[in-house]
């Protein structure tokens, strides 16, 4: 039997930065610990997501693990441009360096987030009074 682990990335309620460090960590106890595979969902516009870009992410991990599978779930293609995403996909495999990249695609999207992402002007600003994560 293989186990794995399929992370949200939640706000745990810490510096961002310090809970990218302590998962990190966490997946490199998986990796040491005979865990077959890690996935991150990918999300935006909510707290159940802090790690929206997958693939920055998931390069971490890719340099701190030696057998772990890991990859997105999912890639949200009606996000992003399909080339990128190949490109993303293909620049992760080889850095993992055992072809330890899997992944999944998905077109969907949920109404709440696209009303979100539609009220973000051509600047790229949010008026929102919080501050990133």
């Amino acid at each position: 039997m293989k186990y794995g682990v399929f992370e949200h990335m939640d706000n745990g309620g810490q510096p961002l930065w310090g809970q990218y460090e302590s998962r990190l960590r966490l997946i490199e106890a998986y990796d040491r610990g005979g865990f077959h595979a890690f996935h991150l969902a990918e999300h935006h516009a909510t707290p159940l997501g802090m790690a929206p870009s997958p693939a920055v992410f998931l390069a971490a991990v890719a340099q701190r693990t030696k057998r772990l599978r890991f990859g997105p779930l999912v890639y949200i293609l009606t996000l992003q441009s399909p080339l990128r995403a190949y490109e993303e996909i293909c620049m992760l495999d080889q850095m993992s360096g055992v072809g330890g990249l899997s992944w999944a695609w998905a077109a969907a999207f949920r109404r709440s987030r696209w009303d979100f992402m539609a009220s973000i002007p051509p600047t790229g600003r949010v008026s929102s009074p919080k501050p990133c994560a």
